[in-house]
């Protein structure tokens, strides 16, 4: 059977327009929710805009009896109006009937069979766009509305629009879109995952991997795309360790995934997908900081000098397990968080590039409803740094109810909003950009399909944000966005600090190589991500692990104090010390004596075996006698005691300055009591 055509005599599409407006209940806008109804209608496919060369539009809907009868007596109502000319007009249809376009097409569509409570169907339309009240000299948008009925009634209805090209467009807009790849830190310092939600995004239907999912056919088309990816170098961490086996706390109980098997596999084939990806010239990457803090969080907590360490170990986790080093002139900061303080750090470091939302930098009113420039200036001292900010509007229809409504829908609007955009100055070259971020909630369904039709669209050109920024230098000067950075509470600031300097201390006693100082800093940068600004206590647990490793390493450095220790000399006296190394690594520290009883602190540095002791003689000289504690310090070569005992020293040496004090006494004492017994002269 031939696919219907979109036109029929105006008289008829009266009559059938006014018949189906008067039977058809009043809908909320699917823009903000459906109303619950026995029905859900939702978008599964449709193609993504028609021309006069290839007028064929294809659509599947999946219609879903949510309701507890069946329903009979199936059509579905096709109304197609007149072209949208204004964002406004456009954004208007999407929720309701235009109020200032006539039909110019609409057509019922028989279906057979019922559909059964509980049952949900596809049913597909195919449709040619050649009414005669479509423009032959314009590109245009028209809506289109889908509803499904039971006889008279509508039962449900969605809104998509159509977007007719006359001819292939001369100048494209310009398009920057981003992929945001990040995902919480979910495992926790003993390497267990505290719970299956990174499992679950991986698995088919979860959230990364709808991102990869698109990502990948981007990155497979021949004449490649331009994107750009910014991902989180936390989320690569996880997956490595996720693909070769892990734990992860399931329903209280801790479930063992070994490598090859379940989350493991997926792992394993994420990250063989993002090298792919990111192996592809056409990609354009970017790290976030390594464990995706919060910019103005960091500075705030007087943790500034983090942010460095921060972005390189970002970079070079990033690099090595994608191998593929990231352009570390490009930063998208975190959720997007950036006040005047952080933004004043990131020039120093390299950064020349950021890619922000909308709400970070307001842009200003536009005349004529205009999309603004996406390139902005934000100033930094003396000098400016180039930022990339998303299209407030789009941003704002991805973030609508719509997304996780009705994913594929989503997609197409979108679409829309960027044909409608282009359509104000089609003959402007102009440049806007869009952020598939991670505060988008969107559902896995609404990435594929929208990569897809951005990639094809001939109303749009993607470019990398670079590309963008160089060819669309900045227009206006951007106003950071009034913030209040919520900063870590000083106590967890100060434990974080205090463990930092332990692992610095046991660094520095090391005398062979070891990963364990790198594995407990990476697990204090974990420590100061983002997500643990508002709830500390997962934070918290590395860093008490961090403290809980170091101080059970310099435990295991002791000296024995058992014995009490006799010195029968004040000069040339030597302290014997036995010191055991309990740990399974060389160890440099140096054993220092220290006491109000002791001319000096004397010291001596040694390299102890693992699992050994060793023997110490300490010269001393002593200011007095009799019992006295001096206290036995083991310090690391940064200067930190990292323990410390008390020791008896009993002392039985004379001082010869005090006995000569002592004998010149009694010698006096003597005089004077011998004086007794002299004649005394007598007058």
């Amino acid at each position: 059977m031939a696919a219907p055509t979109m036109h029929r005599p105006a008289a008829l599409l009266s009559a059938l327009l006014a018949l189906t407006l008067a039977l058809a209940p009043a809908r909320a806008p699917l823009a903000r929710a459906q109303e619950p109804g026995p029905v859900t209608l939702t978008l599964v496919s449709q193609t993504p805009w028609t021309s006069i060369t290839h007028p064929s539009l294809d659509i599947q809907v999946r219609a879903q009896n949510v309701g507890d009868a069946p329903i009979d007596r199936l059509s579905l109502g096709v109304t197609l109006w007149g072209p949208v000319f204004t964002r406004t007009a456009y954004e208007d249809s999407l929720v309701a009937d235009p109020s200032n376009s006539v039909v110019i097409d609409v057509q019922t569509l028989p279906r057979e069979g019922t559909l059964e409570a509980g049952e949900t169907r596809i049913f597909n339309i195919s449709l040619e766009m050649t009414s005669p009240g479509l423009s032959t000299t314009r590109s245009l948008i028209y809506p289109l509305k889908i509803d499904l009925r039971s006889g008279f009634t509508s039962l449900a209805a969605i809104r998509t629009p159509v977007v007719f090209l006359v001819e292939k467009p001369q100048t494209p807009l310009n398009l920057a879109w981003t992929f945001v790849l990040s995902s919480p830190i979910d495992v926790g310092p003993d390497g267990v995952f505290r719970a299956p939600d990174l499992e679950q995004s991986l698995a088919p239907g979860g959230r990364i991997a709808g991102e990869i999912r698109a990502l990948l056919e981007i990155a497979r088309q021949q004449a490649g795309t331009p994107v750009d990816l910014a991902i989180s170098p936390a989320l690569l961490l996880q997956l490595t360790q996720m693909r070769d086996g892990y734990s992860v706390m399931d329903g209280g109980v801790v479930r063992k995934v070994p490598a090859g098997e379940g989350g493991a596999a997926a792992a394993a084939q994420a990250i063989a997908d993002l090298k792919e990806i990111v192996a592809s010239s056409a990609v354009e990457l970017s790290a976030l900081p390594f464990s995706v803090p919060e910019l103005p969080a960091l500075i705030a907590g007087e943790l500034s000098h983090d942010l460095q360490v921060q972005l390189e170990r970002g970079r070079e986790t990033v690099a090595t397990i994608l191998e593929r080093a990231p352009d570390p002139a490009i930063l998208r900061p975190p959720g997007s968080l950036l006040n005047q303080e952080s933004l004043d750090a990131l020039p120093g470091h390299g950064v020349s590039l950021l890619l922000l939302d909308p709400s970070t930098v307001p842009a200003p009113a536009q005349a004529l409803g205009y999309a603004p420039p996406a390139t902005t200036s934000l100033t930094v001292g003396d000098a400016t740094v180039t930022a990339i900010v998303s299209d407030p509007d789009v941003q704002a229809f991805m973030s609508s109810a719509v997304t996780s409504q009705d994913p594929v829908l989503a997609a197409q609007t979108v679409l829309g909003e960027l044909a409608a955009i282009w359509n104000q100055v089609p003959g402007t070259e102009r440049g806007i950009a869009i952020a598939l971020s991670e505060n988008l909630a969107a559902p896995p369904g609404f990435f594929a399909p929208l990569a897809r039709g951005i990639a094809a669209a001939p109303w749009l050109a993607p470019r990398s944000a670079s590309t963008l920024a160089a060819s669309f230098p900045p227009q206006w000067e951007g106003t950071l966005a009034p913030s209040e950075p919520v900063a870590f509470p000083r106590s967890y600031v100060d434990a974080l600090k205090q463990a930092r300097l332990r692992v610095d201390a046991y660094r520095s006693m090391l005398v062979g190589d070891t990963t364990v100082p790198d594995r407990l800093d990476t697990q204090l940068l974990l420590a100061e991500s983002g997500q643990f600004v508002v709830d500390q206590a997962d934070g918290e647990a590395f860093i008490r692990n961090v403290r809980q490793t170091a101080g059970a390493i310099f435990e295991g450095v002791r000296a024995d104090t058992s014995q009490q220790i006799t010195l029968t000399s004040s000069a040339g006296a030597t302290i014997p010390l036995r010191i055991t190394n309990d740990n399974a690594e060389p160890l440099r520290v140096t054993v220092r004596l220290v006491s109000q009883f002791l001319r000096a602190s004397p010291e001596s540095t040694i390299v102890l075996d693992p699992g050994s002791s060793q023997n110490v003689n300490l010269h001393v000289q002593l200011t007095t006698t009799g019992k006295r504690s001096v206290t036995v310090q083991i310090v690391s070569p940064s200067g930190r005691v990292i323990s410390q005992a008390t020791l008896i020293v009993r002392s039985t040496a004379y001082n010869r300055i005090a006995l000569l004090i002592t004998l010149g006494a009694a010698l006096l004492a003597f005089l004077i009591w011998a004086r007794r017994f002299v004649p005394r002269r007598t007058t």
